[in-house]
């Protein structure tokens, strides 16, 4: 049994601790990580000039009606080659894909067709450009107006333009034909310095009057929704007033009432973004020994003269003031010595585009846990014994290690801890098995909530999850909602199809707004897939606290040891976290199985059960014909015949002084007297 961590942060993985006292040798593993960093350095700004609207250019979707694909509504992405190469976030890109729903993206991977939020949406695009991101739609014939999107190239090589325009669009999807307010925006992407300009027209009511309000996603996205350059208004604040915005999700609102405070964007509103100088790179794979890690990054576009590397072992992002620990690397690869063993690092890493230029850290960190190897067992001792006795078995381990027995080779149950074991009373030869082994304790899972919603799913509502290495689901978090200030809530561990394979119920606190309560469950799970942890039942709750996976992302991944894969509401949905946060889980970092064998001999017990006996209770005749006496049998409460293999042939309970054994076939025997002061003998006899 063998277990090797290796502990990468993905997409919002997270590890808050891990502790061990292990002493482990050298060996490497890779793995994977891929991070991405980019659209946080683009720098922003906002002026007003003309809107120039595209009149001819290319045509990529007329609207044909009011309603569904026929007004353009999530329609198919639109693959567009770009007329020169474009170089977005440090990678050079020859084609984008356009959505109906006001936003580029680049990468081979399309944006799902209901995509109306590609900022903060966990689609796995390479990045995206949003100009009105939201669920959009146009229409034909209105007031004489009919909306499409076109694109058009403007400008001489090496200063080009390439436009995509959204014309006549609603600020919101609407089907009716008696109102419709329509106004058109652009990207537009230019040569040579991949500035990306948002620019904005006027609308208008092409018919009616019905206004209409809302929110939409503006600004940029990396490989990821953590890399996010974003914009922020409420409602009570103009759209050309927005501030930086706070997570993946924020929005601008816009409304069409006349004197609104945050109305609509003005005719030739525009965005800025202009893209770093000096671009940070990609950081690919990680790997690590028992007392070293190595990253490795892939070059940005235009490639940086060299790199910086900053590490530390508690996750405190370095600042651009930061010094770096190892500079001037001119590969695309670090390696950092003299760790300790069995613990996460956080690597970060920047581009030196020389004269003082540097890209910005890369945002995420890339984690990477020191190895540890299982170790083994300096020594184990086995015992012999007669029929009906226990053995003392021992191991030894080094200082701060644990030793686990167990009764099989593989899988099997685990008996007994520490560096001896008593076993049970035996009667045939026993192979018992001891690890030596040193506990690790991790967090996964979302470590609290962002919000205060709740659901009341009572009946197998919970989380989905994959275990990599033997573990324990020790604690984890939940935050009760309700009326009442005390209640109930039943856990239960079930496997891939749903059976029952632990349960817990805990008495918790509740208030109306959710309060934490860690409840210790002790659970322990197998390496297996599909696992679900789940709330079966309570007492006195109104709901437990849920929450959006908006801006979040499954996994939620320790590397090497468990991983949450999704929701689990009577069949899984990515659309929520379910109740159970900052799971705190034990493993174990353990060596092979090593054999210690309990000996049962018979033969061997004779001369020393003869000389007890001769000390206690005594048998005769010996050898006996059909009758055996017991001198002294109001001492026994038992008496136990075996044969020499150790097969229990019969036991007598208070024994008299004289007991028929004339159904025994001629050989040699051991008679096993079972004391009322709690001490055994054992005595060979032989039947003629």
């Amino acid at each position: 049994m063998k277990h090797f961590y290796n502990l990468k942060v993905f997409k919002n993985s997270r590890t808050r601790n891990l502790k061990t006292t292990a002493l482990c040798s050298l060996f490497l593993l890779g793995s994977y990580a891929s991070i991405d960093a980019q659209a946080k350095a683009y720098t922003f700004a906002q002026s007003t000039s003309t809107f120039t609207a595209v009149t001819a250019g290319t045509v990529l979707a007329t609207a044909t009606g009011t309603s569904a694909a026929a007004s353009l509504y999530q329609v198919t992405p639109y693959d567009v080659a770009l007329p020169f190469n474009f170089n977005y976030n440090g990678t050079v890109y020859s084609s984008i894909k356009v959505s109906s729903n006001g936003y580029i993206t680049f990468g081979t991977t399309a944006p799902g067709t209901s995509n109306s939020t590609p900022i903060s949406s966990t689609e796995a695009y390479n990045g995206a450009v949003s100009v009105f991101g939201k669920s959009l739609n146009t229409f034909a014939g209105l007031g004489g107006i009919t909306g499409d999107i076109r694109t058009e190239v403007v400008g001489t090589a090496p200063n080009r333009e390439m436009i995509i325009q959204w014309t006549n669009f609603r600020p919101a999807y609407s089907t009716s034909t008696t109102s419709a307010y329509a106004f058109s925006f652009q990207i537009r992407l230019k040569e040579t310095s991949n500035v990306i300009n948002m620019v904005y027209n006027s609308g208008a009511f092409a018919i009616g009057s019905t206004n209409v309000s809302g929110a939409v996603q503006i600004g940029l996205r990396g490989a990821s929704s953590s890399d996010y350059n974003n914009r922020l208004n409420a409602s009570t604040l103009a759209f050309t007033s927005s501030t930086p915005g706070t997570d993946n999700a924020s929005t601008q609102y816009t409304s069409t009432t006349a004197g609104a405070t945050s109305g609509m964007p003005p005719a030739g509103f525009t965005y800025t973004w202009t893209p770093p100088t000096c671009f940070a790179p990609v950081v690919t794979t990680s790997s690590s020994t028992t007392n070293s890690i190595t990253v490795n990054w892939t070059a940005p576009t235009p490639a940086p003269s060299n790199y910086d590397v900053y590490y530390n072992a508690t996750n405190i992002a370095p600042t651009s003031s930061t010094p770096p620990t190892q500079s001037n690397i001119t590969g695309t690869s670090a390696t950092i010595g003299s760790l300790s063993q069995l613990t996460p690092y956080y690597v970060w890493v920047r581009s030196n585009c020389g004269s003082g230029n540097y890209s910005a850290w890369i945002a995420s960190p890339v984690a990477v846990t020191t190895l540890c190897q299982p170790l083994s067992l300096p020594s184990t001792t086995g015992a012999t014994i007669c029929p009906g006795n226990t053995a003392a078995l021992t191991a030894s381990t080094s200082a701060g290690l644990n030793v686990t027995w167990y009764d099989a080779a593989t899988n099997g149950n685990q008996v007994g801890t520490g560096t001896s074991f008593t076993t049970p009373a035996l009667t045939a030869t026993t192979n018992y098995w001891a690890t030596a082994s040193a506990s690790s304790t991790v967090y996964v899972g979302k470590e609290v909530p962002v919000s205060t919603t709740g659901n009341n799913g009572w009946s197998d509502v919970g989380l989905v999850f994959n275990v990599l290495a033997n573990t324990t689901i020790e604690t984890v978090d939940v935050y009760p909602m309700g009326s009442s200030s005390t209640g109930t809530v039943t856990v239960a561990l079930k496997n891939s199809a749903g059976t029952v394979l632990q349960s817990k119920t805990v008495n918790v606190n509740v208030s109306s707004t959710g309060v934490l309560n860690t409840i210790a469950l002790d659970f322990p799970v197998s390496v297996g897939t599909g696992y679900r942890l789940v709330v079966t039942g309570q007492t006195g709750l109104t709901y437990l606290v849920r929450e959006s996976t908006t801006g979040y992302t499954y996994p939620y991944t320790i590397s090497d040891i468990i991983s949450i894969t999704s929701a689990y509401t009577s069949g899984a949905s990515a659309s929520y976290y379910y109740y159970f946060y900052n799971w705190k889980i034990n493993t174990k970092c353990e060596s092979a199985r090593q054999q210690v064998t309990a000996t049962v001999d018979a033969a061997a017990c004779l001369g020393t059960s003869e000389a007890l006996a001769k000390e206690n209770v005594k048998v005769h005749p010996n050898p006996f014909t059909e009758i055996i006496n017991i001198n002294k049998s109001e001492l026994v409460r038992t008496a136990k015949v075996l044969d020499v293999s150790g097969k229990l042939i019969r036991t007598i309970n208070n024994p008299q002084s004289s007991i028929n054994l004339q159904y025994l076939s001629s050989g040699l025997y051991v008679l096993v007297l079972e004391m009322k002061d709690g001490t055994q003998q054992s005595i060979k006899v032989i039947k003629k």
